[in-house]
């Protein structure tokens, strides 16, 4: 019995010892298992960094590490082929002096940076090259904890925006900026006058506008070309920038309109004072393809809080001076006045009134002034001159409607009017004399000018022999080709056609050879002083003679005294017209007239 139980007791004691070499070769194996799976992740960890390094050196833009301390550890090689820096000489650098800025800022935003790629903290910083530029770069960052570090670093990128800030600036630029000028534009000057007057400056220190527009400018347009136009646009800006001080602004409203706003202590005596030297500088010569031009300027002025508080209030007060610096004779200024509003109401009325007169027909009729040879003193012609018979106002002459039919187009209908009914009127005559219209330069550039001449001359039955059109200088300046094309149209009608105002425009006699005239009128303005200038005398002889030599009529008007008649006739001048010699007659007293010469 005892040898059987001493077997059992071997056969137990073996099995536990096999079980016991089984779970230590068990353990024994997965030691070796999780040591090969460190050493896998370790490998894993190393081709990843292998991965990212190389990476980095082939990225345009240049990658960064910093530890927790915020000291430079790693700078891609595109770090020395951006900036010329050897990155040795920054490891172990602070970051934020490679980004010239303040450490605590910039430490504050690396350590609230987020751990995802997907949502990553920006900064905009500044650094500078071997050579000295300093340039722009946008830095990206996300926080780094790796298995085996306890602390977090932080990687990044660094792209350069030099270019794209600059060009946005640009942009900017453009968007505020004249492109001509490079003065401020309409946008920044509303921006500028919005800022002020959120803040009204008080009565003793207003805000002062000034709203400057050339005179005599489109012709240097029409005559030389754009080109020349900026070029003088140009340098008015400059001549004007020369006038302001650090807290003014200059600014091109279009065109040729400028606006100058002043801040400060600005009294009425220094602005007279400063309109002077402004329209002083302005019509000082310029210089266009060895060529000197003349321009002026004329001003009008408004303030704040005095005048208005409200930036289109302001700019609308000082367009109203301008105007009435414009009607008193330009090259001028004028402070705005609660009048100018009163007188622009007054404008409105009478524009409705003027549509309403030649809707109805029966407000307008036109009188014609005489024009005699002056040896002998027969009757040469006589120039028809529109009148408006005004329901309130009584009888208007040309000056008080005109310019306002030229402002708002109605010119053209007007136009048409007097045409039509001083060919009607002339049929009436006993005599068959030539009638005399005025062209306004506006209605000259009319598409169908000639077809309405052609009509207006049917429909009468006036011979196109007894028409003479009346026009001035400037539609040449305009546009002189077009001039010559329709000029030449009409002359092939038959008409005669008559340069007005002859002497007082630009280039004058290079258009006596170019486009078909027949007649020549010396202004009014050198009859004037006829009988007590030598130098006016020496004009009008000299305008006598080039007629005589090129075998056209020499007309002169404003004769207003025996004086001026003899000079005309000593100087061999062929016509005349003028106060002296008869006032601007009514259809029936010119009738009259002609009737009487027949009898006599």
């Amino acid at each position: 019995m005892v040898m059987p139980l001493l077997g059992l007791l071997g056969l137990a004691l073996a099995a536990l010892t096999w079980l016991v070499l089984r779970h230590a070769m068990a353990n024994a194996r997965l030691m070796d298992l999780s040591y090969h799976r460190l050493e896998s992740s370790k490998a894993a960890l190393a081709a990843s960094e292998a991965r990212f390094r190389d990476v980095a050196e082939a990225a345009s833009d240049w990658i960064w590490e910093v530890d927790a301390d915020y000291r430079i550890t790693y700078l891609s090689g595109r770090f020395e082929a951006v900036t010329g820096l050897p990155s040795s000489s920054w490891l172990g650098r602070p970051l934020s002096e490679l980004l010239n800025c303040d450490s605590q800022p910039i430490n504050d935003w690396l350590s609230s940076a987020p751990r995802t790629n997907t949502d990553r903290a920006t900064l905009d910083c500044h650094y500078q090259t071997v050579v000295g530029h300093q340039r722009i770069c946008r830095i990206a960052s996300r926080a780094i904890r790796e298995e085996m570090r306890s602390d977090s670093h932080y990687r990044g990128t660094a792209s350069d925006i030099t270019e794209e800030i600059e060009a946005q600036a640009r942009l900017q630029h453009l968007s505020q900026h004249d492109a001509l000028t490079g003065l401020a534009n309409r946008n920044h000057l509303r921006e500028f006058l919005e800022g002020k007057l959120n803040n009204l400056p008080p009565i003793e220190q207003p805000l002062v506008m000034l709203s400057i527009d050339l005179d005599r400018f489109k012709p240097i347009n029409d005559a030389l070309g754009h080109a020349a136009g900026d070029h003088v646009l140009h340098e008015v800006a400059r001549r004007l920038h020369e006038c302001t001080r650090g807290e003014d602004l200059l600014a091109r409203h279009g065109g040729d309109e400028f606006v100058m706003v002043l801040s400060g202590t600005y009294s009425r005596e220094n602005i007279d004072h400063l309109c002077k030297r402004l329209t002083e500088k302005i019509k000082q010569p310029y210089l266009v393809e060895n060529q000197e031009v003349f321009i002026g300027a004329s001003i009008g002025i408004a303030m704040a809080p005095q005048d208005a508080c409200q930036v289109e209030e302001l700019l609308r007060y000082a367009d109203l001076a301008l105007y009435q610096a414009k009607v008193a004779g330009r090259n001028t200024w004028r402070f705005y006045a609660q009048e100018m509003n009163e007188r622009i109401v007054e404008r409105r009325q009478l524009e409705r009134d003027l549509r309403q007169a030649l809707s109805q027909n029966d407000q307008l009729c036109l009188h014609y002034q005489p024009r005699y040879r002056i040896d002998g003193l027969q009757l040469a012609g006589a120039e028809a001159l529109v009148r408006w018979q005004h329901p309130q106002r009584n009888l208007l002459g040309p000056d008080h409607f005109i310019p306002l039919a030229e402002e708002t187009g109605l010119i053209g209908a007007l136009g048409i009017w007097v045409l039509r009914n001083a060919c009607i009127e002339a049929m009436r005559w006993t005599q068959p004399l030539p009638v005399s219209v005025n062209l306004s330069p506006l209605q000259f550039r009319c598409c169908d000018l000639v077809s309405q001449v052609k009509s207006a001359l049917d429909e009468s039955g006036l011979p196109a022999s007894r028409l003479e059109l009346e026009i001035t200088e400037s539609v040449m300046l305009e546009d002189a080709e077009g001039a010559r094309v329709t000029l030449k149209q009409l002359k092939a009608l038959g008409l005669h056609l008559s340069m007005d105002d002859f002497g007082t425009g630009y280039s004058s006699l290079s258009y006596l050879h170019t486009y078909p005239f027949d007649t020549l009128k010396i202004d009014r303005s050198f009859i004037a002083d006829l009988d007590v200038s030598q130098d006016r005398r020496a004009i009008v002889q000299a305008i006598t003679g080039l007629g005589r030599a090129l075998s056209m009529t020499v007309t002169a008007e404003g004769v207003e005294n025996q004086a001026q008649l003899g000079i005309l006739q000593a100087d061999g001048c062929y016509e005349a017209q003028g106060y002296y010699l008869s006032r601007p007659l009514p259809a029936e007293a010119l009738r009259s007239l002609l009737s009487c010469e027949v009898d006599a």
